[in-house]
């Protein structure tokens, strides 16, 4: 009964696909961005790259704690219970409203963070209309999260891949206008960015909302949103939903060290290293995608009180994960060359022993990204299961505990070099993944033996 069926991975492709196609379209967003800066000038470069690495840094904590609504969500839809996915929406988007607020005050002050951190005032100066524009968007980029959610909680993640697909053209092709002034526009330059964000999150959301409210499946959950919210509610998604903002928080925030230390070891270690992450980056968001889908079919299942079949579930998704990144780590070796093409003339010289250094980092990150791949998998199991709170536990260690010490000792003590950090790396991934492991093994037994599923 717990031999894997090809339903199980036909079910599992339905809900990952979307999610994958979206995850990529999305990344070019960020493309196109630093692509747009470096037309700019160095300074907006600068400005661009720092507001970028800060932002993300400090929001993705709300971020984390608005994606706990699609476990939610998936739970209420398994067990067919359609007041109770209503309920959630309904507080979901309240709690979008009320971390919107102290989130723009926050993003709208923090130049004297940044000066505070050491950063350049003249580059600060910069970024200052930057912030201004994008907290002005935070209302509507949280909703916007919410909505998608309830789209993928409920399985409906083809529609969330139509939102991204609107979503992404719209962003660029704003984001190009109001830099560069097109179109009869003034160019605002850098803080054409955050105001091409602030109006493609508008436009994008309410659209989707007025989608939604207008459709007949989607009608009956907002029907509720004209009813006053739970409090007690609330703070459940934001317990469920906490762990994982942190998760998030504890691993960007490792990567920005790991830069720090590239830095320090020199340009070329620093320009190498942004190479292989870079393309890791990029790869992470089809791992992110399949992880999600995971935790959707587990939670959709164990609310339908089916624990077998979430357990097939969750060994669909590692076989499909291994798959796809085992396809795509063959695909970057043999491609390695052609990939840092795109960012340094292989013809030049001068780019020898950066380009040398790039593909030997490039190579250490498909170690990487295949043991995250099955660490991400393991975690979307987990977060199906509600336990959030280990996993954040397994991440601090693993990062902090493991990873950046080991790096340490392997780059500057061993004189590794940058290679060091990315052994450190993979050491404590393999680690992550055999504790991981061992903890879905337990929480899913006890998922079987619970005499409310048999």
């Amino acid at each position: 009964m717990f031999m894997l069926q090809r339903t199980d991975i036909k079910l599992l492709l339905i809900l990952a696909i979307p999610l994958i196609l979206s995850g990529l379209v999305e990344s070019s967003v960020g493309f196109f961005s630093t692509l747009f800066l470096a037309h700019l000038g160095q300074d907006e470069l600068a400005a661009g790259a720092l507001v970028n690495w800060v932002f993300a840094t400090l929001m993705v904590v709300l971020w984390g704690v608005l994606s706990a609504v699609s476990v939610a969500v998936a739970h209420k839809h398994g067990a067919q219970d359609h007041g109770g996915v209503g309920q959630v929406f309904r507080d979901s988007l309240w709690l979008a409203v009320l971390f919107s607020i102290p989130a723009s005050l926050l993003i709208w002050n923090l130049a004297p963070l940044l000066v505070l951190l050491g950063q350049s005032p003249a580059v600060v100066r910069l970024a200052i209309p930057y912030l201004h524009a994008l907290s002005w968007g935070l209302l509507p980029d949280f909703a916007g999260i919410v909505l998608l959610q309830l789209l993928i909680g409920l399985g409906q993640t083809r529609t969330s891949m139509g939102y991204t697909m609107v979503w992404v053209p719209m962003n660029i092709m704003v984001n190009y206008i109001l830099v560069f002034g097109k179109c009869g526009f003034p160019a605002f330059g850098l803080a054409g960015l955050g105001w091409g964000m602030t109006f493609s999150f508008w436009v994008t959301s309410v659209g989707l909302l007025g989608f939604l409210w207008l459709r007949p499946f989607y009608g009956q959950y907002c029907r509720l949103l004209l009813t006053l919210f739970h409090w007690g509610k609330i703070w459940e998604l934001v317990k469920n939903g906490l762990p994982i903002g942190l998760m998030y928080c504890v691993e960007i925030a490792f990567f920005t060290v790991m830069m720090l230390c590239m830095g320090h070891l020199g340009s070329k270690t620093l320009a190498a290293n942004q190479v292989a992450m870079q393309y890791l980056g990029l790869f992470i968001a089809v791992v992110f995608a399949i992880a999600q889908a995971i935790t959707v079919r587990v939670s959709n299942r164990l609310g339908a009180k089916e624990p077998i079949a979430a357990h097939r579930g969750v060994s669909a998704g590692l076989l499909i994960m291994v798959v796809i990144i085992g396809v795509i780590a063959v695909a970057e070796y043999f491609g390695a060359t052609i990939l840092i093409g795109f960012d340094f003339n292989r013809q030049d010289p001068g780019n020898t022993q950066l380009i040398a250094q790039a593909t030997f980092f490039l190579e250490l990150s498909l170690v990487v990204l295949f043991t995250e791949s099955i660490r991400f998998a393991l975690f979307g199991a987990l977060r199906g299961l509600k336990d959030t709170r280990f996993t954040l536990l397994v991440s601090l260690i693993s990062f902090w505990g493991i990873a950046l010490p080991l790096g340490y000792l392997f780059a500057y003590k061993l004189d590794l070099g940058g290679a060091g950090f990315w052994y450190g790396f993979m050491i404590s991934s393999s680690l992550s993944v055999l504790t991981l492991f061992w903890r879905y093994r337990v929480k899913i037994e006890q998922q079987l033996r619970s005499p409310k599923t048999l």
